[in-house]
């Protein structure tokens, strides 16, 4: 008489356990590489909105450039022809505007030595001598995380029978220091607003 309860033969259980560790192998896999691909695109998305914050900022400072609150004319540095004053030899915008706390003066410049964008902004006047040096600027682009490989600024004046501007156009190229492949080329155009 043949006994009811067999067990699993030792092949049997060796071919259902290998099935499981492939099954296993598959699974992680497929699960490792989700996970790599969503932590790229975190990645991307944090370069990005980086850049996006900088240019942000860099465009509402420059459409308030040479506005002067009594009116009169618009305020440019002392030497400069244009509101905005561009300096392009060391990729450098300079400009002032009055804002409700009083006058300010603001600086965007790149830092090729150390790869970084930095800002200033003071109440100390400025001219084209003094500009497009600034010492104690912070990055507007965070540092830690992200270098800056190229700020690009090309300035095209426009001209009409009643008014002069400027159209500026600046490029920004970007990627994570420790992953080159995380990358980000961009670029905007503004055009200066004319406050005379």
């Amino acid at each position: 008489m043949k006994s009811a309860n067999q067990g699993f033969s030792l092949i049997e259980l060796l071919i259902a356990s290998s099935v499981g560790l492939i099954a296993i192998g598959v699974v992680g896999s497929v699960f490792l590489s989700g996970y790599q691909a969503a932590n790229k695109r975190s990645l991307e998305l944090l370069l990005q909105q980086d850049v996006n914050d900088a240019f942000r900022l860099i465009k509402e400072d420059v459409l308030r450039a040479g506005y002067v609150s009594s009116g009169t004319s618009s305020l440019k540095l002392s030497g400069a022809s244009n509101v905005v004053y561009v300096n392009t030899d060391n990729n450098c915008l300079a400009y002032a505007y009055d804002a409700p706390d009083g006058r300010r003066y603001n600086e965007v410049m790149y830092n090729e030595k150390n790869k970084k964008l930095v800002y200033r902004s003071i109440d100390d006047v400025k001219t084209i001598t003094t500009a497009c040096n600034p010492t104690d600027a912070y990055s507007l682009i965070y540092e830690k995380q992200i270098t800056v490989n190229q700020f690009k600024i090309e300035n095209t004046p426009i001209s009409s029978a009643s008014a002069t501007s400027q159209l500026i156009k600046i490029t920004l190229a970007a990627n994570l220091k420790h992953d080159d492949s995380v990358s980000i080329v961009k670029s905007i155009q503004i055009k200066t607003r004319n406050w005379q």
